[in-house]
């Protein structure tokens, strides 16, 4: 019940007078429904995410010669195990340009999923890896250099339960449910139209 003050009267009048028809009890259901409803947009934001990504570095000197295929550090890391929905970033380290070429060098099928194109020295080169299975890449100027990705069907601590990541989503969505949920219970108006 809210109050009016009138040329020094209290007159009564019903504070919940809503299409509703609000009253302590609907109050607290809607501003559990509001709440829930926020905080599962959260899941919905998530979606759209991006889940993870990775680095691979195009060392140094893997032009001058086949050294880095010994030691398999052409691409570092030469073999990359991700989970689907990761983004894989090359960077190339060397002086020279290289490229970032799907398939393998003797294939038909070289570049059919992704390929970088030329990449200069300090140039970047992403792709977000989608479906699990297993990808070779290599370098259409220096054959020598190959690379591998290995995508997995779930994140590799998917054998435990685990919480979902929002990242700053979930801070600010649970920020804006609560200050939201405070005032639907301490607001009486909040239901007025």
């Amino acid at each position: 019940m809210g109050y009016i003050y009138v040329s020094n009267s209290v007159r009564t009048i019903d504070t919940f007078d809503c299409r509703f028809k609000c009253n302590q009890i609907g109050k607290m259901r809607a501003s559990v429904i509001l709440f829930t409803i926020l905080i599962g947009s959260t899941g919905i934001l998530s979606a759209f995410a991006q889940e993870s990504s990775v680095s691979v570095n195009i060392t140094g000197g893997s032009d001058a010669g086949q050294s880095c295929v010994s030691a398999k550090n052409c691409y570092e890391p030469n073999i990359a195990s991700i989970p689907a929905k990761t983004t894989v970033m090359w960077t190339n380290m060397d002086s020279t340009p290289h490229t970032v070429t799907s398939g393998k060098p003797s294939g038909n099928e070289a570049g059919t999923t992704f390929d970088s194109g030329m990449m200069a020295p300090g140039s970047t080169y992403s792709f977000m890896f989608m479906s699990p299975g297993t990808y070779d890449y290599f370098c259409s100027i220096h054959p020598w250099m190959t690379g591998e990705v290995i995508v997995g069907a779930t994140s590799p601590s998917s054998n435990s339960a685990t919480t979902p990541e929002f990242g700053s989503a979930a801070i600010f969505v649970f920020i804006i449910s609560f200050f939201v949920t405070v005032l639907v219970v301490k607001n009486n108006s909040i239901f007025r139209f």
